[in-house]
């Protein structure tokens, strides 16, 4: 689905089912480099339950018009008015990596408009390596390459995908090397946000984190900060999978956001 904002043209895919802004609306936001492609299996699952879909393409990200923005505040106002465009009401968000930052200044700057806001595999904040950046600014495919090389446990690394015949790696690093102009404003925005504790304690929403026991890139010591600094949120812990936990481990994922979800925000 596309729409314009700001005079810029946004893409979101709706998991299959036409978005209809009457049914409980499920915002999926996506990590640095990525796109709404990374969240295929689950806008589906929610899409066939009576729930309208808005997997989002970031500005800047395979179908969204550019140009990226710098700032994960921006982000934030930006998916207000993405939300305010398409009369979205009854709002759960689902992030993961970046897109958790975006969602947590969101769930702080507009407490009234979630139900409820998911984390997955991200802390309060997200610090980048210096070499990292410059990387994706000089030599976008090694940092590409260093990305999915930390973000894939081992399962991902041996292209053993839960989908049959399928390769995570591959298509993650297809989707990253077509999205490298946005790869380094993503990371220069990570590395700059800083407002995470003082975010969280504005989260009024029922929240919960999810995070993965072998991430190298939101180690689980960074989530469980998060999930300390989130007022009655609840944790927890996919055993045997990386930062790329939602397409590591779609079924265990998939579950925790199912209970959570139908919980606080049912749909008809």
């Amino acid at each position: 689905m596309y729409f314009n904002v700001g005079g810029k043209q946004v893409f979101a895919a709706t998991g299959g089912i036409p978005f209809d802004n009457h049914l409980p609306v499920v915002v999926f936001l996506h990590g640095s480099g990525l796109d709404h492609t990374f969240w295929g299996l689950h806008s589906r699952f929610f899409a066939f339950r009576e729930y309208s879909v808005l997997a989002l393409d970031l500005p800047g990200h395979t179908n969204s018009e550019g140009p990226a923005i710098a700032t994960i505040e921006v982000m934030a106002d930006w998916l207000d008015a993405v939300l305010g465009i398409l009369g979205a009401e009854n709002i759960s968000i689902v992030a993961h990596s970046q897109g958790c930052l975006i969602a947590l200044e969101y769930a702080s700057r507009y407490p009234d408009k979630l139900n409820s806001v998911s984390f997955i595999a991200s802390g309060l904040a997200t610090p980048v390596n210096p070499d990292l950046i410059e990387a994706a600014e000089k030599k976008p495919d090694a940092a590409v390459a260093m990305m999915l090389s930390w973000g894939f446990g081992d399962a991902g690394q041996f292209h053993q995908d839960p989908i049959a015949g399928n390769s995570a790696l591959a298509s993650g690093r297809r989707v990253m090397l077509g999205n490298t102009d946005a790869l380094s404003a993503d990371l220069r925005a990570c590395d700059a946000y800083k407002n995470g504790k003082t975010a969280a304690a504005a989260v009024a929403a029922p929240k919960q984190v999810i995070l993965a026991d072998n991430d190298r890139m939101a180690p689980r010591k960074a989530g469980t900060e998060l999930h300390n600094h989130l007022e009655e949120s609840e944790l927890s812990i996919i055993q045997n999978s990386g930062h790329m936990l939602p397409i590591e481990a779609p079924n265990e994922c998939r579950k925790l956001l199912r209970d959570f979800i139908f919980a606080n925000n049912p749909s008809s």
